[in-house]
């Protein structure tokens, strides 16, 4: 983790990590701008795993909130240009979960072909391919969406990224190998 956060997030005061026995690592950044830079940036990821990361607050709960809300990039494809403001991107992005940023790219508009907003989204529920938008006047047109990674949850063991079915294969083929039964 060390290496990793030398490499890519070069750009901020070298912060201090800590370890939970859970697999977790909770980085203590000097200053705010650190933190902000680091977690509006992503995604992130290390070889070809995502990184999830999220802003620790004083009722921060590794096993409630890690497991079930993460931070997720949502693109709004073809997104008309007068949705773009930032008071009417929160709005739609609320219908998904509760919003973070918007990219660089399009809070300056330098790319117009999609929008893309971090919102913190419960990923127990199926995640939603469109939103319904509302207009001021009243109309509506279906928006698509896309994401930068859609994680696996696994409802059995309330877990990311840990197929449990997996594991409970493995271990039944290991107790048959045990009993002298042939594999199948």
């Amino acid at each position: 983790m060390k290496r990793f956060i030398a490499s890519q997030w070069n750009f901020a005061t070298k912060p201090k990590i800590y370890y939970h026995n859970e697999g977790y690592f909770v980085i203590l950044f000097n200053d705010m701008e650190d933190k902000n830079e680091v977690l509006y940036s992503g995604p992130h990821t290390m070889g070809t795993k995502s990184i999830i990361l999220k802003s620790w607050s004083t009722d921060f709960n590794f096993y409630d909130e890690v497991l079930k809300t993460i931070p997720l990039w949502v693109s709004f494809p073809n997104l008309p240009l007068n949705y773009w403001g930032r008071l009417t991107l929160s709005r739609i992005a609320s219908g998904l979960g509760c919003p973070i940023y918007a990219d660089e790219c399009t809070t300056s508009t330098s790319r117009i072909f999609y929008a893309r907003v971090l919102i913190e989204m419960d990923i127990t529920k199926d995640l939603p391919k469109s939103i319904i938008v509302q207009d001021s006047l009243g109309k509506e047109f279906k928006q698509m969406m896309e994401y930068d990674w859609v994680p696996q949850y696994y409802k059995k063991c309330l877990m990311v990224g840990h197929d449990c079915d997996g594991v409970q294969d493995i271990a039944g083929t290991h107790k048959k190998f045990q009993k002298g039964e042939q594999q199948q």
